[in-house]
């Protein structure tokens, strides 16, 4: 039963499931509702040990109350306590997103009075004003958990980032696998640039930029055709940071083919430099820079709108349409789930819809598949009578 006190003293009550729970208030809300805080002990002793030390804390002004917690003092401070754990390209992208799109839609508005309309309105503007759904889904995720913290802080009851979708839309994918005969035409527009041929080095083995940019030669085995993607170069601020690549899957050892092997042997910094590809000076490549010249060769090879990241899509697309199982192409790309492979780098070239297309005799014939079922097993796939 609930043990009353003075106001302002709390009160514990034994719950249902054996433990305790302590309350007390700490204020009221504009509309006269009280604001509570609480917790849940195993023992009575330990509950009524916390309230003790709740009302403390809030007689000496310890205590926040959370309907004046606004998101334009939470979302910094969530991102403050979450840098450890993350990245550095990963918290300047979160405190981007936060300062660049959060707060100015959202970050006037109280922790606790927040709804899922409003975040959903977020999404919604967002949308409107052309951004991509990447985006609006790394918007989502870092809200979600910075709200989620909240209600470990019991700021709030329930997280509404969890219940507002973002916007059903579609848009055309921006992402493009270049065909055999493309890729022929960007190589040789290649071949007149001094880094040519790292974009062949690309579209032979699927690196991701900043992969390529980090790779050393103490990570390549020519002899025995072996490359070990240990290190990633990724751009935080304008400035090019050397660390491990994207994702646990990406730490991997690929095998190179004989052409593959042929064409680091080639290169004017085999044997003499520490990174494979490196610039006029001897220096690491800074990854923008690659975006940019890619754009650069395509537009020359008059391929059009052709991204740095779009080679890769090109080394898994072509590796697929030649029945490279999908669990082989996608641990070579580094990435953890097949899944992100067939749903993002999988392109389907016109070849392969040429190449399968049958007509109905040709599906009938010579050995027409039959279907298994109980009607039509034979006396030979019966159970055995049971002994008498």
């Amino acid at each position: 039963m609930m043990k009353r006190r003075e106001n302002g003293a709390g009160c514990v009550k034994r719950l249902p499931s054996g433990s305790y729970r302590w309350q007390i208030t700490v204020g009221f809300d504009e509309h006269g509702r009280q604001i509570l805080r609480s917790g849940t002990e195993k023992t009575r002793r330990d509950a009524e040990r916390e309230r003790t030390r709740a009302v403390a804390d809030h007689s000496r002004g310890l205590l926040t109350l959370p309907s004046v917690v606004r998101l334009s003092e939470w979302l910094p401070r969530w991102l403050e306590l979450k840098r450890p754990s993350l990245a550095p390209k990963t918290f300047a992208n979160y405190a981007y997103v936060i300062h660049r799109h959060l707060l100015p839609l959202l970050g006037s508005r109280r922790v606790q009075d927040l709804k899922p309309s409003e975040v959903r309105g977020a999404y919604v503007k967002l949308t409107d004003r052309g951004y991509s759904r990447s985006l609006l889904h790394q918007t989502r995720v870092i809200l979600r958990q910075a709200l989620q913290e909240a209600v470990l802080d019991e700021l709030v009851t329930r997280n509404v980032a969890e219940v507002a979708r973002l916007p059903s839309f579609r848009r055309g994918k921006t992402a493009r696998a270049l065909d055999a005969e493309e890729v022929e035409l960007f190589l040789r527009a290649a071949r007149a640039h001094r880094l040519g041929e790292l974009f062949a080095f690309v579209i032979a083995t699927g690196l991701r930029r900043g992969e390529v940019c980090a790779l050393k030669w103490a990570h390549v085995d020519l002899d025995g055709e072996l490359l070990r993607v240990r290190e990633n170069v990724t751009v935080v601020n304008g400035k090019a940071v050397l660390g491990e690549p994207k994702t646990e899957s990406g730490v991997r050892d690929l095998h190179l083919a004989a052409e593959t092997v042929a064409l680091l042997r080639s290169l004017p910094t085999c044997g003499v430099g520490e990174y494979v590809f490196t610039n006029v000076e001897g220096q690491r490549l800074y990854p923008d820079s690659l975006t940019k010249l890619a754009g650069k060769i395509a537009r020359q090879a008059g391929l059009g709108n052709v991204r740095f990241h779009d080679l890769r899509h090109t080394y898994a697309s072509l590796m697929l349409s030649k029945g490279v199982p999908m669990e082989v192409v996608s641990e070579k790309l580094g990435h953890s789930r097949p899944s992100t492979t067939a749903d993002i780098y999988r392109h389907v070239f016109v070849e392969e819809h040429e190449q399968h297309t049958f007509a109905l005799s040709d599906l009938l014939t010579p050995n027409p598949l039959k279907i298994r079922s109980a009607a039509t097993r034979d006396e030979h796939d019966q159970p055995d009578e049971p002994a008498a």
